[in-house]
């Protein structure tokens, strides 16, 4: 009866498990996949080849306007930019080559998560070197597993899979005919340092300085001009092994004010709530991007998309704020200290500079540092830019002023904000590089495939469960699939 029952489990196809030794919740740079892939057959099943792979695929999709009514269309793309195989000796393979019922066969495995991508996977075009240096880094898990709600969306997934396929010879064509297929997929969250603070030269996405002229009332005159301004924090740090439900990921972000009186007697305005958000922003394209991505361009460019999510942080009241009173000897003092440092992009001045309205005399100074967390209740990725997908994040500040008679008026800043990854690969490199055979085998096998440029090969699929195994060089725009369907 039981041998009745997994029969029917089986069906006619070989039935293909994949196991992993040490399963976890997410993996990071150098870390060690081994495990097995387990098959069982229903009856006798003649094969070739079994194949088993640790594979990266990136799949976009952008819905396009239609231009004819009861229509809707949209164009794709789909990059593998990760590929290692694992080889398999001679004589692990059942002799002759048939599958018996009653038995279950065993393939061992072990890969290593790489540091970094072949040269060859980006090969388009880019505007800068550096550009190419962010698309080879190794991408995380984005929009793959619903476990985990990492922000990104349906039309920008990045995947990692464990899969194993079973052929046999084709009698109707060179092609071997696909006996079954197994993908596994897990969550690879790299070590990511710390990048220098972003050059916000002509980018409008963010503000790190606004100006709010200030009035005494209605028809009563100016009371003077608030200046605030702050400089991009240091980066949330995931650390190994995070879990968002008990790990506290946070920075500070220091916020510098400043207050230009209209006359000697002005005294800076009461000052409301200080709200902070983080905004979350996914782009993706269809065509391989050649820049970092900017809001500008998704309006310009029908092959790129973003999707953003916004998440409130927290609301502090800033009544009790402490202004300092400084002399105009003290700003003429600071302007000369930050001309002769020759202009370092790290010094950060002690106050900000004057407004536009600002004729000399005493002003105020004052000085507030925002604590910023990572809610509990998403899982964050690392910052990252890839050929096709980019996730960026920010942090917008609004302070609130009481201003008599003018309502209450409102001046935000928008921080850019990275967030990097400490990894497990970073703090055990040599024990893990030495600790087994097996390890070690993993390792020199990929940087084998580094040398030999093995990495090629991109999967043409009709979804994300059941690829089809082709050896295709990893373009973008060869991918670009128009879908039309018709309503009704």
């Amino acid at each position: 009866m039981a041998s009745r029952l997994r029969t029917l489990a089986l069906g006619s196809k070989p039935h293909i498990n994949i196991v992993l030794n040490d399963e976890q919740s997410s993996y990071s740079t150098l870390d060690r996949l081994s495990g097995k892939v387990e098959i069982a057959v229903s009856h006798s099943t003649r094969f070739d080849e079994i194949d088993i792979q640790f594979i990266g695929t990136t799949k976009t999709f952008l819905e396009k306007m239609p231009s004819t009514p009861g229509l809707a269309g949209g164009a794709s793309a789909f990059h593998q930019f990760l590929k290692l195989r694992q080889p398999i000796q001679e004589s692990s393979y059942p002799q002759p080559r048939i599958l018996e019922p009653g038995r279950t066969y065993e393939f061992p495995f072990v890969f290593v998560v790489p540091q970094r991508l072949l040269p060859r996977v980006c090969k388009h075009e880019v505007q800068h070197e550096s550009i190419r240096d962010c698309h080879l880094q190794l991408p995380p898990s984005l929009a793959t597993l619903t476990t985990h709600d990492d922000m990104g969306p349906d039309m920008a997934k990045i995947q990692y899979q464990i899969a194993a396929r079973i052929t046999a010879a084709n009698d109707i064509s060179t092609e071997p005919k696909n006996l079954a297929t197994k993908m596994k997929t897990i969550r690879i969250v790299p070590t990511v340092d710390e990048q220098p603070p972003v050059n916000i030269l002509g980018d409008s996405d963010y503000i790190l300085r606004s100006e709010k002229s200030i009035k005494k009332g209605m028809f009563k005159g100016k009371l003077g001009t608030l200046i605030i301004g702050a400089e991009q924090p240091k980066s949330l740090r995931l650390p190994k092994s995070y879990n968002p439900e008990d790990t506290i990921v946070s920075t500070v972000a220091t916020v510098r004010l400043r207050f230009d009186p209209a006359d000697a007697k002005s005294q800076p305005p009461r000052l409301g709530s200080l709200n902070s958000k983080l905004k979350t922003t996914t782009f993706y394209a269809t065509g391989a991007r050649m820049d970092f991505p900017k809001k500008k361009d998704v309006l310009f460019d029908h092959r790129q998309g973003s999707h953003s999510v916004n998440i409130g942080l927290s609301s502090r009241c800033m009544a009790s704020v402490d202004w300092t009173l400084r002399t105009e000897s003290e700003s003429t003092d600071e302007q000369l200290a930050r001309r002769d440092s020759g202009l370092s992009h790290q010094e950060i001045p002690k106050y900000s500079s004057p407004s536009t309205n600002y004729k000399g005399g005493n002003f105020w100074t004052a000085e507030i540092v925002v604590p910023v967390a990572l809610p509990k209740d998403k899982h964050f990725v690392p910052t990252f830019h890839g050929c096709l997908v980019s996730r960026v994040y920010s942090l917008g500040l609004s302070l609130g002023i009481h201003s008599a008679g003018v309502g209450f008026p409102s001046v935000d800043l928008k921080l850019p904000l990275q967030i990097s990854a400490e990894g497990k690969g970073e703090v055990d490199v040599a024990s893990r590089s030495s600790s087994t055979a097996e390890a070690q085998l993993a390792e020199f096998r990929y940087e084998e495939e580094l040398l030999a440029a093995e990495h090629r090969g991109s999967w043409s699929y009709n979804d994300l469960e059941t690829p089809e195994f082709t050896d295709l060089p990893p373009e973008y725009e060869a991918y670009r699939r128009p879908i039309v369907t018709v309503a009704g």
